[in-house]
């Protein structure tokens, strides 16, 4: 044979054997598919042969505490955990919202319908109450005054009489029969001061109630000897006497009236009476003290000066809530059942009586 026959022989015969090669390490490859070797290809499986050589470390199921832990140890005290101090949570103060005012929505006013009074002959003006008029409201004069109706004023339930009068003096004789009440304080007539309070709950033709009085009467005088003293001779002592005179009355009374502001008004009153009496000296001594029941019985007339005056009533009701105001004439008579002390008489007195 020629030499290179001998060399394609051996060129094939290499080829034959590298092609067999390659079929057992890589999966076949179909056409037309040719399988490139890469850079890579080496080192994937160096390290795939060093994971599979790598001997895996067996993991033991128990763990031994005791193996490297020293033979004076307390093993409690090593598992122990330290306590932990707890936290302390700060209350966090709280958060203050300011309200908002709310925004109240004020209620639409309806606007109320009037009544027409009456009409302009041509039908465009209309005429209509004045929204005072309900309140009494009368008319409205050129200068702007308002003129009301002035409600009339109701029967009165109460009344006060402050008077002043004269008495007649009491008959009063003392222990030795010479020494007397004329003697002592004189035999004129004495001021006396009165006030009666009148509640009448019954009105009708005229009104029924009761009366309830106090009194004052007040005198002063010399003191008397009983024994005869030269050096005196008017047998005027030095001391000074003081006479108090207490009335307290309780009666009924009744009153004509037949309108609410009549000009005139008599009336009439009686009742019972106990009069204290009290003698008080100057030089300290203890005073008397003394009393006497009786009885009365009284008349008088009441003149109203608040109907005089329409404005004067007005005011007086308005201002005062005095329904009247009365000038007062009366005449008492008093009868005591004491002898000592007598205070039997006449009181002629004056004053001013108010209804309310």
């Amino acid at each position: 044979m020629n030499a290179w026959h001998k060399y394609f022989v051996v060129l094939l015969a290499v080829v034959s054997f590298q092609a067999a090669k390659a079929q057992e390490q890589g999966p076949p490859q179909e056409p037309p598919f040719v399988q490139e070797e890469t850079e890579f290809e080496g080192e994937d499986l160096q390290i795939e042969d060093e994971i599979q050589s790598a001997a895996p470390t067996k993991e033991s199921g128990t763990v031994n505490l005791n193996e490297q832990t020293p033979s004076d140890s307390n093993i409690e005290e090593d598992l122990m955990l330290e306590e932990e101090t707890p936290a302390v949570v700060e209350e966090a103060a709280p958060v203050v919202i300011p309200e908002e005012p709310t925004q109240q929505v004020a209620p639409v006013k309806k606007t109320p319908q009037v009544e027409v009074v009456r009409k302009s002959k041509s039908g465009g003006v209309e005429y209509i109450q004045h929204p005072q008029a309900a309140k009494g409201l009368m008319t409205i004069t050129k200068d702007g005054a308002y003129v009301y109706r002035v409600k009339p004023p109701s029967a009165s339930k109460e009344s006060g009489t402050f008077r002043v009068g004269m008495m007649d003096p009491p008959k009063i004789d003392s222990a030795d029969g010479v020494t007397n009440y004329d003697s002592m304080y004189g035999g004129s007539s004495q001021a006396m001061f009165m006030f009666d309070y009148e509640w009448k709950p019954f009105n009708g033709y005229g009104s029924l109630g009761v009366q309830v009085g106090l009194g004052l009467m007040y005198a002063t005088g010399q003191g008397r000897f009983i024994t005869p003293d030269p050096q005196f001779p008017n047998q005027e002592a030095k001391e000074e006497y003081s006479f108090l005179a207490i009335p307290i009355n309780v009666g009924g009374v009744y009153r004509l009236e037949w309108s609410d502001r009549q000009w005139i008004a008599p009336y009439v009153s009686a009742g019972g009476t106990y009069i204290g009496v009290a003698e008080i000296r100057d030089d300290g001594k203890s005073p008397s003290l003394v009393g006497t029941p009786g009885v009365y019985g009284a008349g008088g007339m009441l003149f109203n000066i608040a109907a005089m005056s329409d404005d004067t009533a007005f005011t007086l009701s308005s201002e005062y809530g005095i329904n009247n105001l009365w000038l007062s004439l009366e005449y008492r008579q008093l009868q005591t059942f004491s002898e000592d002390v007598d205070f039997s008489g006449g009181i002629i007195g004056a004053g001013v009586t108010v209804d309310y």
